[in-house]
């Protein structure tokens, strides 16, 4: 079974909204979206495919200006999901989540990854990745988002 998981590799873990509050917590340059095998961690089964994109420049700075000085606790009491840093890493995670699954999908059917047996992801070479980065495609599939 593969879940679709709004963090890149490596990254939060959790609901969407505890991984944009952890996102914002930490302060973080860039993030993603993932499809990873399910195993009994959670968020943390072998990465199938991944896209990252930045959450630091534009349009994303001026939120970030914003909340500077703001403990993570004062931005959820205050606006909460209504904050507009938050509502943004939302909009341009889920702008990536559909066609991240279309990639993945066309990825399988083309052979340029496979899920062996043992439950390894492996290139169309047989050698075994950490996930097949769709970043350039997904980027060309959601620009001007």
């Amino acid at each position: 079974m593969i879940n679709l998981h709004p963090a890149a590799p490596g990254g939060p873990t959790g609901t969407w909204q505890e991984v944009i509050w952890q996102l914002v917590d930490n302060k973080a340059q860039e993030t993603g979206v993932m499809m990873h095998l399910v195993t009994p961690e959670l968020d943390r089964g072998a990465v199938v495919t991944y896209c990252t994109f930045p959450i630091r420049g534009e349009p994303f700075d001026r939120y970030w200006d914003e909340i500077e000085g703001h403990s993570l606790s004062e931005i959820k009491k205050g606006e909460g999901e209504n904050n507009p840093l938050f509502k943004l890493i939302r909009q341009h995670g889920l702008a990536r989540e559909f066609p991240l699954i279309i990639s993945t999908l066309k990825a399988f059917s083309q052979g340029k990854i496979k899920i062996t047996a043992g439950k390894k992801v492996i290139d169309s070479q047989g050698r075994p990745i950490s996930g097949y980065n769709l970043t350039n495609e997904i980027d060309e599939v959601v620009k001007g988002v």
